[in-house]
């Protein structure tokens, strides 16, 4: 989680940001609207609004990056305990098969798109669509506020269907294929693998 909070205010806030300027101005496009180019966009945020403009959204980001993680080990482990109990596998020496921990960590990351209204936010935040109805200054409450008052619950999970299969392949290879590895490597150099390796 704490990783997640570090990537967040070192690099994703700005990744994000020109990503949301990149799709919106894409959509300008197709409407026939002359669009600046991406260093053009990037040059006149930064001459408007600084760093806090190219950083906009950062903190829906930093809550969406902690909670992604947090999550998807968590709801990971947590779903593997789950599969112990109902194989009977519950004496800790007992491994889950390669299997089952995938299908443990395919729960954990598509259970973890939970937080989807986060990424809702962050999208929001970052967006150049004009609405006279939206806050002037975005702040994760207002904007929260502001999606659940113009689509209601719809509107703050869509997207959603597409982040749990993204969940899903992220977290089955990190978490699964991660332990699997670490396993392996421990039965080639019959030595535990720790953080310090």
């Amino acid at each position: 989680m704490t990783g997640g909070l570090a990537q967040a205010y070192a690099t994703m806030g700005f990744c994000t940001c020109m990503k949301t300027v990149e799709m919106t101005k894409h959509r300008a496009a197709e409407s026939g609207v002359k669009v600046p180019g991406t260093i053009a966009t990037f040059m006149d945020i930064y001459r408007r609004e600084g760093l806090a403009g190219i950083n906009k959204g950062v903190n829906a980001v930093a809550v969406r990056q902690v909670t992604n993680w947090g999550s998807r080990f968590g709801l990971s482990r947590v779903a593997e305990n789950g599969i112990r109990n109902f194989t009977g596998k519950t004496d800790p020496s007992q491994k889950l098969t390669a299997p089952e921990k995938i299908l443990a960590s395919a729960l954990g990351g598509g259970l973890s798109a939970w937080n989807q209204p986060i990424e809702v936010v962050r999208v929001e935040m970052q967006s150049k669509k004009e609405d006279p109805n939206r806050p002037k200054k975005m702040t994760v409450g207002n904007t929260f506020r502001y999606i659940y008052g113009t689509s209601g619950m719809k509107g703050l999970y869509r997207g959603v269907a597409p982040r749990i299969g993204l969940g899903v392949w992220q977290t089955v290879c990190m978490v699964a294929l991660g332990d699997i590895a670490k396993e392996m490597v421990e039965k080639a150099t019959g030595d535990k693998v720790t953080a310090k390796h």
